[in-house]
């Protein structure tokens, strides 16, 4: 019987990650974003992960603010100290991450921390996202009927 891998490793893409500098324009971060047809890329300094950048930064924190994208600069706009997985991440937990966190993208590093790749929600397998719903629901439960338990107890 084939062993399925539910780790973040199984997952992934084997693509490069696209990476971006704080010093670049955000009009040069969005032309590179758009060249490769990504949705975010991580952000170095140094060769260490130090922000994440999206589209959601652009729209959000750009064009509604009213900033210029020629001046404003990716450190202005960009996720500071983001979370991260490693490849042995249980892919479970790794959505769990997303989902608590609000976001999309979330960058997997090796084991002296360097971004080996980006996970989006879309390589999350449907069933991993079922479990995680399942799971959440089922420990919401219960802490409802502990806490229903224990105003009963002390009335």
């Amino acid at each position: 019987m084939a062993q399925v891998d539910n780790t973040v490793r199984g997952v992934l893409s084997g693509r490069a990650p696209i990476f971006l500098t704080q010093e670049q324009t955000i009009r040069d971060a969005a032309t590179i974003l758009s060249n490769h047809n990504i949705g975010a890329a991580p952000v170095l300094a140094n060769d260490r992960l130090v922000g994440m950048f999206t589209e959601r930064d652009i729209l959000r924190r750009l064009v509604a603010a009213g900033r210029n994208p020629e001046t404003t600069q990716v450190a202005d706009l960009m996720t500071r100290a983001p979370r991260t997985v490693n490849t042995e991440t249980p892919l479970v937990k790794a959505f769990a991450v997303m989902i608590e966190g609000k976001f999309r993208h979330l960058p997997v590093v090796d084991a002296q921390g360097r971004v080996i790749a980006i996970l989006s929600m879309r390589d999350i397998p449907l069933e991993h996202r079922i479990m995680h719903e399942r799971w959440t629901t089922w420990t919401n439960g219960k802490t409802s009927q502990s806490a229903q338990t224990a105003a009963t107890a002390s009335d």
